[in-house]
């Protein structure tokens, strides 16, 4: 079972621009998601308290440290009610090497191109994938079959982006 947003969504397609996006942190300074060109960026959307969310955290814990070296960079921003005092205690917690952020759930959905008027659940985790130019090749959402094999499924997301491909 995964998570699900109190917000609707439909699919969207990759490849495409990523548009801009700022993550708030805890004592440190937000992260522009743009300052990461030139390197592949897995980016998680998360909720905090959600098990497979959590879950995902710590899968990504090892492939942050074995994909660094290459030029991956691994982000989740967190976006469920109470995101910003619920961050420093999961940051805590899980102990990733990689920023973990929050920002409000309008923004999640502008940047995944997503309505209030689109009619499909949307269910965390949602990972995206950018290539090292800021583009989105790869966009999955919490109930797709990627998610169902999670590690083998990053592991050849990450492979196909170091490859140069697409």
């Amino acid at each position: 079972m995964l998570g699900v947003a109190a917000f609707t969504a439909a699919a969207q397609t990759a490849p495409k621009p990523s548009p801009a996006l700022t993550i708030n942190r805890a004592g440190s300074p937000a992260i522009q998601l743009s300052q990461y060109r030139g390197k592949i960026v897995l980016l998680a959307f998360i909720h905090t308290t959600c098990p497979h969310c959590q879950e995902l955290t710590r899968e990504l814990i090892p492939i942050a440290r074995e994909y660094e070296a290459r030029g991956v960079q691994v982000v989740e921003c967190a976006f469920n009610v109470n995101a910003d005092q619920l961050v420093p205690a999961f940051v805590q917690e899980f102990q990733p090497p990689f920023p973990v952020g929050w920002t409000d759930n309008n923004t999640v959905m502008g940047y995944l191109g997503r309505s209030i008027l689109d009619t499909t659940p949307f269910f965390v985790p949602h990972l995206v994938f950018l290539d090292r130019r800021g583009t989105i090749q790869g966009d999955f959402a919490g109930e797709s079959e990627f998610m169902r094999t999670l590690d083998a499924s990053i592991r050849a997301e990450l492979g196909k982006l170091l490859k140069g491909g697409k």
